[in-house]
């Protein structure tokens, strides 16, 4: 066998291992590393949106795999079963049973046991965020207390909904008939432009504010809904903001403009368009 398939075999070994042994108790951070690497070493670079801000669990997994940038899927190989050889949880490359390797891995998120599937408490990812997010203010709204707090249970022809699902003839419509106020705000202090820019629907931005939406409406948080595009970069929200006038000089309850949220270069290509 050549070096490229004993590395397949060792591979496959340690993620039938993992998936044959459920009871398998990792810290959150070694699953990640797991899920970032496994992804990387079937599929290849990160080839999916980045999740919203507000999907904890969807965001820490998505930062895993991205974070491994243009990584080989041979090195992803290596490093996935390092990471499961240095876990010490009962698998050896030196013990590798070619009958394990009879059956190619697919594309699933198996890896992910039963406590990375069951809801818990947020608090406890806390200590991956800082692990695996560059952004220091996606670690402050992960913290902060009104992000925390679940999301209403609202009806399914809540405005707040459908400006989450993006839905733009809805929220037209609900508008022009004067039902709702373009401003209102959640119980979590964020209005509907914030939720737009959140969830990167620009169709929505545009429509919101044409509507009649304050553009630099501010959050409980002193957040404005340019800060909420940046910290999600959403290039094409952020931009649309700062051409129609969001002012880029207020700052949220750490002293922090928009801006001071993203990238330098994030922030001239927004600029300099």
């Amino acid at each position: 066998m050549s070096e490229t398939d004993i590395l397949t075999a060792q591979f496959i070994s340690a993620y039938t291992y993992l998936n044959k042994h459920s009871n398998i108790k990792l810290s959150d951070e070694i699953k990640l590393k797991l899920y970032g690497t496994y992804k990387a070493a079937t599929i290849g670079n990160c080839n999916t949106p980045k999740p919203s801000l507000l999907d904890f669990r969807g965001r820490a997994k998505w930062d895993s795999w991205n974070e491994l940038g243009d990584i080989s899927k041979e090195e992803a190989k290596q490093r996935y079963t390092d990471i499961l050889e240095q876990a010490n949880v009962g698998w050896s490359r030196d013990h590798v049973d070619n009958d394990e390797n009879s059956s190619d891995a697919d594309d699933s998120d198996k890896i992910d046991n039963e406590t990375m599937d069951t809801p818990r408490d947020r608090w406890t990812y806390v200590s991956t965020f800082k692990a695996l997010l560059s952004s220091f203010m996606v670690i402050k709204v992960a913290l902060s207390t009104h992000i925390y707090s679940e999301i209403l249970a609202i009806s399914g022809d809540d405005m707040f909904s459908y400006v989450k699902q993006g839905k733009s003839s809805e929220i037209s419509g609900i508008l022009e008939s004067g039902e709702a106020n373009v401003n209102a705000k959640d119980n979590q202090g964020l209005s509907l432009l914030h939720w737009a820019c959140d969830r990167g629907h620009l169709d929505v931005v545009k429509l919101l504010i044409e509507k009649g939406a304050d553009i630099n409406i501010l959050s409980d948080g002193n957040e404005t809904p340019l800060h909420y595009a940046c910290i999600s970069e959403h290039f094409d929200c952020a931009s649309y903001l700062y051409k129609n006038g969001a002012n880029i000089l207020l700052k949220d309850e750490d002293g922090l403009t928009a801006f001071e949220h993203c990238s330098i270069e994030f922030k001239n290509s927004i600029i300099q368009e």
